[in-house]
């Protein structure tokens, strides 16, 4: 009977994967991105074996949703298009430009160098051609309220910069990142303010209040990141230099502002309105802000001179470590559950 189930069981698989093709978000990349820099943040801390194992990790994932991406665009390009011209689904496209930039940042020394600049490539082409369909999309639709999500509009680009300074691109390459690192802060400030008014003016639930908007601290560190990054390349000085830490001192004023807020929110949500706490894709994007804040901060201090910074830094890094553990775990639960409700230990 088990070998008469067993083409039963495949074609459920197939059409299981299929359906998870078909219906695979945008920001899919996350994951990626929270593997990618709690690696880099678990190595500040002496953590080198969970460094690597996470940055393994988040290279197979990488290769994996690049090829379930390549294969949901060429099988389903008008659910693409629908996705790429919703304001609410586009901006997750940008998690595959930072994904692709942070695992570039962190394979930049050493032999995997060559990788890292093919995929600072791809990032950056791709970074380009998404900024310009997001603005489209944002200007055609006519009840576009912005989200948590928007702050990818900054996360992809000034990943790109973070990249490209991990790479020491040269000064050439230093002068355009400078003015994209400035065009980031800009849009980071604009966002925030439509953001702020539209949860003025319309408010939130709780349902609606999900983890996207620690993509808004994350979109900060990312900045801060970034600019300690153009401190540390040398390719400035005097009044320019002066600017970039002033700014980077502003950003990283209020993305640290922003932690109790997003935490008193999540305690609104799960707490007091009992939104149950479970896993959702999500809340990858509430690690990744974490881990982004632990290397940013540390970065910055180096840059700056700012111990405070440094050691802030090294505890940020503990608590994105243990984020990623507990929604890892998570995930791991979900997955499990249908199996053993269904009493199938050879499932897909």
């Amino acid at each position: 009977m088990g070998h008469e189930a067993a083409p039963g069981q495949q074609d459920a698989c197939r059409t299981r994967i299929r359906t998870g093709i078909e219906r695979l978000p945008p920001g899919c990349f996350a994951s990626v991105m929270a593997a990618g820099i709690v690696s880099r943040a678990a190595a500040t801390i002496g953590a080198h074996a969970v460094s690597r194992v996470l940055l393994s990790l988040g290279v197979l994932l990488y290769a994996g949703l690049v090829a379930a991406t390549v294969w949901r665009i060429a099988a389903h390009r008008s659910r693409v298009a629908r996705d790429a011209a919703d304001p609410a689904r586009a901006f997750g496209f940008f998690t595959y430009v930072a994904a692709s930039d942070v695992l570039a940042a962190d394979l930049a020394a050493g032999r995997w160098r060559p990788l890292a600049v093919g995929l600072l490539a791809g990032g950056a082409l791709c970074c380009v051609a998404m900024v310009l369909r997001a603005v489209v999309t944002v200007v055609r639709a006519r009840t576009a309220r912005p989200d948590g999500s928007w702050f990818l509009l900054v996360v992809g680009p000034q990943s790109v910069v973070v990249a490209t300074t991990e790479l020491q691109a040269g000064p050439m390459t230093a002068v355009a990142g400078t003015c994209c690192w400035a065009a980031g802060v800009l849009a980071y400030v604009t966002i925030t303010s439509l953001v702020w008014m539209r949860l003025r003016h319309h408010g939130v639930t709780p349902a609606g209040l999900t983890p996207v908007y620690w993509i808004a601290m994350g979109a900060g560190a990312i900045s801060v990141l970034a600019g300690a990054g153009l401190l540390r390349s040398a390719t400035w000085s005097g009044p320019v230099t002066t600017v970039i830490t002033i700014a980077l001192v502003a950003v990283a004023a209020w993305a640290t502002a922003l932690i109790p807020v997003l935490l008193g929110a999540g305690a609104w949500r799960h707490i007091r309105h009992r939104v149950p706490l479970r896993y959702e894709p999500s809340w990858w994007s509430a690690v990744f802000p974490l881990g982004m804040y632990a290397v940013a901060t540390q970065q910055a201090g180096r840059a700056t001179g700012a111990v405070l910074w440094e050691e802030a830094g090294r505890m940020a890094a503990w608590a994105a470590l243990a984020a990623w553990t507990l929604v890892g775990t998570a995930i791991l639960a979900q997955r499990a559950r249908p199996r053993r409700r269904a009493g199938d230990a050879s499932g897909c």
